[in-house]
């Protein structure tokens, strides 16, 4: 075995870990990978706080697993009406994910660090993020793009 530090794991290497962490009270620092939630949350320069998720709030973030296996970090943007379940999207895209049973939600963001430097979950600078992140028009405009390019490049 080679003297070096692994610096990657998978989750589901991660998950007793976590789980064990959680469960007793504590909080679990992750370094999230992937494009979902740009531009708050930056692959390689940000992290998220994790603690135990005991209710679900509109808005907030959770870290969850889908029926694959996969572990996902994403915020919470309605409950659908009826059954109550989650409703999930990252702040980089513009499909809702459904059908999460609320025992597969494992965790909330309760603090971002950009570039190891605390991001206050109650700034005026994140609460002004959330008001652009929902508001329709900003939506819509940032999305236009993505959109048209993929009606150009069908056939």
């Amino acid at each position: 075995m080679s003297g070096q530090l692994r610096t990657e794991f998978d989750m589901r290497e991660l998950y007793p870990l976590l789980s064990e962490v959680l469960e007793s009270g504590g909080e679990f620092r992750l370094y999230p990978k992937g494009t979902s939630m740009l531009p708050l949350l930056r692959e390689g320069e940000d992290s998220v706080l994790l603690k135990k998720c005991t209710e679900l709030e509109v808005g907030g973030i959770y870290l969850y697993r889908r029926k694959g296996g996969k572990f996902v970090l994403h915020r919470l943007v309605a409950m659908e009406q009826g059954n109550g379940a989650p409703v999930f999207r990252g702040d980089n895209q513009d499909w809702l994910e459904r059908g999460i049973p609320r025992e597969d939600v494992l965790a909330v963001v309760s603090g971002i660090f950009k570039k190891d430097v605390p991001y206050p979950m109650d700034s005026p600078r994140y609460r002004s993020y959330l008001r652009r992140l929902s508001s329709p028009f900003c939506r819509f405009w940032r999305f236009l793009p993505r959109r048209v390019r993929a009606k150009l490049t069908r056939k």
